[in-house]
């Protein structure tokens, strides 16, 4: 009985905001497991919570822009959800990623226009669906954003839905940056949710590039650098990391977050501890301004090293 009126209760809390109420029905009416999971979570989150979510599922209507897109999205979203699913038994299986080559992987996923384009909705909103996502997300938003806010230069590695670059650009109302991806779909996006922003995409610079490749970006030359949740998907990280380096400004600062146990059908390098990723970050020449770790289900980081569990790690980054 206690958990039907817990239920209801929050269901006429999210009521309030209208089209996250709207998503959350759909998705509900498709996964039971899924609801118990977000009505859990929404059961605990504050006000800055749920004004987040409402402004993010109205961007995701709008970049998806279909007749029935609060289905679209909550079946992308579970969609999404169940492919994470399938590599997590894998990894707990075989204890290893399952894949190793980075052109495998371009030819599975970022390769496939309209699979990225999936691929980035359903991500898109674990931001908001995922506790531990939303965790990172306040991070990036308190702890770098306010560091970066009068800069003018900057870029990001890797795009993906785009919501991170969209959030640089309206707290950094003189940046100007570049959009550095591998996929055509991701750049869309992207594209796509800055002006869902309400901020001019001409602000932002799209380049297709094989960042593994090529850096098209001047030595010394960001205030502002993005990389979150890239290294691990990309085969020679620590060249990746170490060349971008040099392109910032002594007096710039780097988003950085990636994962440790974190098995996903396109991530690549594996990360088993938190000392591991800090160990990678100080070889490639940065140093550590601020950090958030993150678990599941309240976990210790011992725990989570220890039985292979999921670590999010993000920072502020320097050069040195």
């Amino acid at each position: 009985m206690k958990n039907n009126m817990r239920e209801e209760n929050v269901a006429d809390m999210v009521k309030n905001y209208t089209n996250l109420y709207k998503i959350i029905e759909q998705i509900a009416a498709l996964s039971p497991f899924q609801k118990k999971a977000i009505n859990r979570y929404c059961n605990i989150a504050d006000k800055r919570y749920f004004e987040f979510a409402e402004s993010l599922a109205n961007r995701m209507l709008k970049v998806v822009d279909c007749e029935d897109g609060y289905e679209y999205i909550a079946k992308t979203y579970l969609w999404y959800t169940k492919t994470i699913r399938i590599e997590e038994m894998y990894f707990r299986k075989e204890g290893n990623y399952r894949y190793s080559d980075y052109e495998e992987v371009f030819r599975k996923v970022y390769g496939r226009d309209d699979y990225m384009i999936d691929y980035v909705v359903g991500l898109g909103m674990t931001q908001i669906f995922w506790p531990n996502h939303w965790e990172i997300f306040k991070f990036f938003l308190d702890s770098f954003i306010p560091k970066v806010k009068d800069f003018s230069n900057g870029a990001e590695v890797g795009v993906g839905h785009g919501l991170f670059h969209s959030e640089l650009l309206r707290g950094c109302p003189e940046m100007q940056s570049k959009l550095i991806d591998i996929s055509p779909s991701a750049l869309k996006m992207t594209q796509k949710m800055i002006e869902a922003t309400g901020v001019d995409s001409k602000r932002a610079e799209p380049i297709i590039c094989d960042i593994q490749k090529e850096i098209p970006v001047e030595d010394e030359s960001l205030d502002a650098l993005l990389m979150g949740e890239l290294i691990e998907h990309i085969q020679d990280g620590e060249a990746v990391m170490s060349n971008m380096a040099t392109k910032m400004k002594t007096s710039g600062f780097c988003y950085f977050s990636t994962a440790a146990n974190s098995p996903a059908e396109d991530h690549i390098l594996l990360f088993r501890t938190v000392k591991e990723i800090r160990d990678f970050i100080d070889k490639c020449k940065w140093r550590v301004l601020d950090e958030h770790l993150g678990t599941l289900r309240q976990m210790t980081i011992e725990e989570s090293e220890k039985d292979g569990h999921n670590i999010n790690y993000a920072a502020v980054l320097a050069v040195k």
